[in-house]
Formats: C-alpha cells, sequence, structure tokens
C-alpha cells in the first residue's frame, strides 16, 4: 500500500478534517508520531491497536494498512502511512512550531538519521534486539505467530536467540550509531543542527527503548549520548506522550528480562 491512501470519511459529527491516529503506546514508530502530535499540539483522535490482541491483524485494521504496521492516521478522510512520511506530513500540515530544520543542510542531516533509522536500524536490528531480549516472551508469539494470517510466516530475527550471530550483528550496529550520534553531538547540540527537529524525534525512541532494555552500558562511555537523553526526554512532549502514558506491563517485561540479559550482552560485546 502506498503511503497515502483514501479511506472512508470518518463519520463523527460531520468533521471530516478531524485527525484519528492509529497507535501502540510502545511502538517505537508510534512513539515519532506521538512527540510531533504533541511539540506541534494537534488535536487528534486516538484509536489504540492492541499487539497482545493481534488487532493490527483484523480485517479492519488491514483495510487501512495492509502490511497491518502502526501508527496509521486518517486526516480528512484520507490514509497516510509510515511513520517517517506521517511525521513530516503533520509538520507540513498543521500549525505550530516548525519540525523539519529550515536550512537545507541541516534538512539532509535531518534526512540521513531518518534514512538510517528506517533502512536499517529499524529492520531488522531494534527488531532482533527488542523480540530477543523480551518481546518473544511478553507477546507469547512462540504460541500464535504462525496464524497470524496475512503477514505470513515470522521474521527470523523473532526466535533467533539471545548468543546469536544475528543478535550480535544487531548489537554491534547500534554501537556504531551510537558512536555516529556521540560524533555528531560534540559539534552541535541537536542530531540536525542547534535546534531540536524531527532529527531528534526519529532517534530518541530508538534509545529510549535500549535504556527500557536496560542497555545502557551501550553508551556508558559517550556522555554527550546521555545528556542529549537526559534533554529529549525532559521535554514536556515526551514526559506527555511516552513517560506518562507508558505500559506498565511493557515497562517491567523489558526492565526485568533487560536486566537478565545484560550480563551475556556485556559478554558478547566484552564491554569493560
Amino acid at each position: 500500500m502506498a503511503p497515502f491512501a483514501h479511506a472512508p470519511k470518518q463519520g463523527r459529527g460531520g468533521h471530516d478534517d478531524m485527525l484519528t491516529v492509529y497507535e501502540h503506546n510502545e511502538s517505537v514508530c508510534c512513539q515519532k508520531v506521538r512527540l510531533v502530535l504533541a511539540e506541534k499540539a494537534i488535536a487528534h483522535t486516538t484509536i489504540n491497536i492492541s499487539f497482545e490482541e493481534r488487532q493490527q491483524h483484523t480485517p479492519e485494521f488491514l483495510a487501512l494498512n495492509p502490511k497491518g504496521c502502526v501508527p496509521v492516521i486518517v486526516h480528512d478522510g484520507r490514509v497516510v502511512t509510515e511513520s517517517t512520511i506521517i511525521t513530516e506530513y503533520l509538520d507540513d500540515a498543521f500549525a505550530g512550531p516548525t519540525l523539519m530544520p529550515k536550512e537545507p543542510y541541516w534538512r539532509a542531516r535531518r534526512r540521513l538519521w531518518a534514512r538510517w533509522i528506517d533502512e536499517e536500524m529499524h529492520i531488522p536490528h531494534i527488531s532482533t534486539i527488542s523480540f530477543n531480549i523480551s518481546f518473544t516472551e511478553h507477546l507469547k508469539y512462540k504460541e500464535g505467530i504462525h496464524d497470524q494470517g496475512p503477514r505470513g510466516a515470522p521474521p527470523p530475527f523473532f526466535f533467533v536467540g539471545l548468543q546469536s550471530e544475528a543478535m550480535l550483528a544487531s548489537l554491534k550496529a547500534y554501537q556504531r550509531f551510537l558512536a555516529e550520534m556521540d560524533r555528531t553531538l560534540a559539534d552541535q547540540k541537536w542530531l540536525a543542527g542547534p535546534e531540536f527537529s524531527l532529527a531528534d524525534i526519529d532517534v530518541i525512541p530508538y534509545v529510549w527503548r535500549l535504556k527500557n532494555l536496560q542497555l545502557q552500558g551501550l553508551w556508558h562511555k559517550m556522555p554527550r549520548i546521555q545528556d542529549w537523553l537526559d534533554r529529549v526526554s525532559s521535554r514536556r512532549s515526551f514526559r506527555r506522550m511516552i513517560i506518562e502514558t507508558a505500559l506498565p506491563d511493557w515497562l517491567g517485561s523489558m526492565r526485568e528480562n533487560g536486566e537478565r540479559a545484560w550480563p551475556a550482552v556485556k559478554e558478547m560485546l566484552e564491554l569493560a
């Protein structure tokens, strides 16, 4: 499905221009969208898609996005999918602070961060790390994954195991990503120039996921990353849309499984 498509009018009291957001609180892609909504104070209606109940694979949701992925937005009867496209759409379509950098160079830098996240760091790497530390157990995918219909067989990263070559490759990919963040932040306050922007919004859910999985040791020698993380997570938008709306059972599962996994991760990477 293309990122832009048509959907039936929402029919909510005749207000066809209302923005509806289909999301899951702990999805890194949805968190990007949630931050833009908060930074720009965009009024919207939220529909939660429960991963635990496999709602992303229901006929109703697949009619909006045949990929079975959140986030999805419906604005003025039109569907927009893919989180990076959604964040840019919201920045263009709604009033409020502009989140795309204004200068061409910094706009290009933001697009490089977005491309790195979308083409490599999301799948396979954050997925491999998340599922093999916590999500396979939490969502009980081993019991139900083969019955999920249109999405077919489970991706290989679901079950590779904690101490596997695929897991090690994903951890090392994040080491390289974090090292580039650290080099970037040595010269500027934010990832795409002097102002907070979509680049920081693109990246923060992925670093926050690592933190929740108790993997802060990956940047224990990179204090600039911790400083950046502290600055982003102290923003009102982050507190409101990420911290205050976090799902306790998901956070508990990530914390407990992450604490158990960290000694093996540390040994794999030979972190001092």
